[in-house]
């Protein structure tokens, strides 16, 4: 798994195999909202089952308060973005909300990437 800051987001992505997908994040304190979600244009020519939006929205929102109740944060998702092409299940996307907050609360380094 790789962590990387692109402007305000905090990213996650992942590669296993034939499935690949990358999480990107801007966290607020306030109390959580409907976040904004945007579909970011695809990578590659690969082609998948489409992702559900809705459950993709609900396992990063899953994952972000399991991160908050083991670090006693208090992170709230204001915007998502994920690749259009990316890999199903959407609740790979709970584990990668979970570790990029996990990442951020253990003062792990992330590396800067530009917004391409």
């Amino acid at each position: 798994m790789q962590f990387a800051r692109v402007g305000d987001f905090l990213a996650a992505s992942q590669i296993t195999g034939p499935r690949h997908n990358l999480l990107q994040l801007r966290l607020g304190s306030q109390p959580q909202g409907v976040p904004v979600c945007e579909c970011l244009p695809p990578v590659g020519k690969c082609q998948h089952e489409p992702l559900d939006k809705s459950e993709l929205i609900a396992n990063v929102l899953q994952g972000v308060s399991e991160a908050n109740s083991r670090h006693g944060a208090r992170h709230s998702v204001l915007h998502i973005r994920y690749v259009e092409n990316d890999t199903k299940p959407e609740s790979v996307y709970a584990f990668l909300a979970l570790k990029l907050v996990e990442h951020l609360e253990v003062g792990g380094e992330f590396t800067e990437a530009n917004n391409e």
